[in-house]
């Protein structure tokens, strides 16, 4: 079983929900998924636009490229990502005590995968749909993409993304203490030991009482991007 760390994939494919196409929804998710694979990996397909516009399926990758770049920094730059990573890194402050984790990296990220949960909990969407629509990406653009924003070797990535379309994990967010353990698994990959047991709990625990906070007005930060990318990236 692998575990993918991940940011925010679901939030991503909110915005793109209901226009049904699944090299778009690839597009959103594709920065991510590929830094999980492998954090070396530095591609800037925005710098050379020409050269992914030439076929559709692959102009539309780019397309949903273009849009998570553009999602990640209005989000990062938002007041509301600023004000709950701070009241977050409160609340998780006292787990990581005596570990050499990060409260600030682990509130950041504890914020995208709790929404991606409410998204969840509340039926705004459902990760079948997410799922499904990455089994229908058209595997040659995907190869196609990746040559043109000069990977060598796709097969590599192709063998990752189908393993990743097979778990379906993000469906287990649902369940809070699967949630702390995906955070913990994030956590290793930059501190080797993790969390411990009995601080596992406790994240969990953090995790849940914060949520309550969050789920009050956590609809205001989907609807501003919302608008943000209608006006700027139609």
């Amino acid at each position: 079983m692998h575990t993918f760390s991940h940011m925010n994939f679901l939030s991503h494919f909110y915005f793109e929900r209901k226009i049904n196409d699944p090299q778009r929804t690839l597009g959103v998710v594709l920065p991510d998924l590929l830094r999980n694979m492998d954090r070396e990996i530095r591609i800037f397909p925005e710098k050379n636009v020409k050269k992914y516009l030439e076929d559709d399926k692959v102009a539309q990758i780019f397309k949903g490229w273009t849009r998570h770049i553009a999602t990640d920094k209005f989000f990062h730059n938002n007041i509301f990502f600023i004000e709950k990573t701070q009241q977050l890194k409160a609340y998780l402050s006292p787990v990581v005590i005596n570990t050499p984790i990060r409260a600030s990296f682990l509130s950041h990220i504890a914020l995208e995968l709790l929404l991606d949960r409410l998204l969840l909990k509340n039926s705004w969407l459902h990760e079948d749909d997410f799922y499904q629509q990455l089994a229908d990406v058209d595997k040659l653009s995907l190869e196609t993409f990746l040559r043109i924003s000069g990977i060598a070797n796709p097969s590599y990535f192709l063998a990752y993304f189908s393993s990743f379309i097979a778990d379906r994990y993000l469906g287990s967010y649902r369940n809070m203490a699967q949630l702390s353990h995906a955070l913990n698994q994030v956590c290793k990959k930059f501190w080797s030991s993790g969390l411990n047991d009995e601080k596992k709990l406790q994240l969990t625990a953090a995790l849940t009482d914060y949520e309550e906070e969050l789920a009050q007005n956590f609809k205001v930060i989907f609807n501003e991007t919302a608008d943000y990318l209608q006006k700027n990236y139609p």
